[in-house]
């Protein structure tokens, strides 16, 4: 019985050492096969032109605009355009009914000419005046008058000037009223004080206006004041001069230009934006006015740097401006590089420094690839 025992437990034995001595061969013949290369897809840096600006929104208004106003009291008699007319400077708006001021202008006048008569009656009375002081005088010498007489004749030219002078002054204020007049009947006729377009009418013929009562609203579109909302942040960064672009509400296709003219001084604490004004021209016609609009300005341009596609980048810290790439060396082997990092669009970002033009990158199929992995580049 012992002896088939025995037998059983030499050929375990034997079987255990062959299954390790096969699992050490297949370990080391494992250890020995290389891995497959990673298929991947390569770009290399390019020179492009960027920019870093600041985003802005806001609304168009024209540049220039005004309010034509009654400056008298009148009907209004005829009226010579129409809203959304397009009017000159000095063009006839509305004409004003100028029979009162006609009249006033009248009566004024008369007053003017029967001052004017009364002045010229008190200077002949003042010259008589001033001759018989003058005989008084000299027959007083000669003792045949009174110092009494003289003394009237001096009191009687003293008068006579007395009464110029009011003459002359009730002159001025006749020729005062007759001036008011021709200018209140001036006003009877109201003309455009600018170049633009009838945005609004607010009277008809027949209707009675007071003074200072509005009667048209003219806009100007040729220019627009583009006032736009800035992050505080960004503020500092934005400074008179510079180019802006935007779009407008109901023209996404269409790019516009202007320059900035004036930076509000002031932050608002409630949103903590600040205000800018930029200038636009429009040439054209093509912009209205209350128009809402988006839009970018400028604040660096670099021109030909050079520039990585965003998915090159395995990973990025973008507070510190660096990335990290896996570079293909010229065996094929995967190396892990790290990039500073610059300004950015919507699919480039600007290499600074830590990668050559001429040297490829990664820029799909690294999901799972390592550093020292073998690539080759996908057909």
């Amino acid at each position: 019985m012992k002896k088939p025992i025995i037998l059983t437990a030499i050929i375990l034995v034997l079987a255990g050492s062959s299954a390790l001595l096969f699992s050490s061969r297949k370990g080391t013949a494992v250890q020995t096969v290389s891995a497959p290369a990673v298929a991947v897809d390569v770009t290399q840096p390019a020179r492009v032109d960027m920019a870093r600006f600041v985003e802005i929104y806001g609304t168009l208004s024209p540049k220039n605009a005004a309010e034509v106003k009654s400056e008298i009291p009148a009907r209004v008699q005829r009226i010579e355009v129409k809203e959304w007319d397009n009017v000159r400077e000095n063009d006839l708006l509305l004409e004003l009914d100028p029979t009162d001021s006609k009249l006033n202008l009248s009566k004024f006048d008369a007053g003017l000419k029967m001052a004017r008569a009364q002045l010229l009656q008190a200077q002949v009375d003042l010259s008589r005046s001033k001759r018989e002081w003058t005989r008084a005088v000299k027959l007083k010498d000669g003792g045949l008058v009174t110092g009494q007489e003289v003394d009237e004749r001096k009191t009687a030219r003293e008068s006579a000037e007395a009464r110029v002078a009011l003459s002359q002054a009730q002159v001025v204020q006749a020729e005062s009223q007759v001036a008011e007049a021709r200018s209140h009947l001036r006003k009877t006729t109201v003309s455009s004080p600018i170049q633009g377009t009838i945005h609004q009418r607010k009277v008809d013929a027949g209707d009675w206006v007071d003074t200072g009562a509005l009667l048209f609203s003219i806009v100007d579109n040729r220019v627009f004041d583009f006032t736009a909302s800035v992050a505080a942040v960004d503020l500092y960064q934005i400074r008179e001069g510079q180019t802006i672009t935007f779009t407008a509400d109901g023209l996404p296709d269409r790019i516009f230009k202007g320059v900035v003219k004036r930076i509000n001084p002031m932050v608002s604490g409630s949103d903590r934006t600040g205000k800018i004004q930029a200038e636009v021209e429009n040439t054209d016609g093509i912009l209205k006015g209350g128009t809402f609009a988006r839009g970018r300005i400028v604040i660096e341009d670099r021109p030909s740097i050079l520039a990585l596609p965003k998915a090159a980048f395995s990973s990025r810290d973008i507070d510190r401006n660096s990335a990290r790439v896996f570079v293909v060396q010229a065996d094929g082997i995967a190396k892990v590089r790290e990039l500073s990092t610059g300004l950015e669009d919507q699919n480039m970002v600007e290499i600074r420094s830590g990668l050559e033009q001429d040297e490829k990158v990664v820029i799909r199929g690294g999901f799972n690839l390592r550093e020292g992995d073998k690539v080759t580049e996908a057909k």
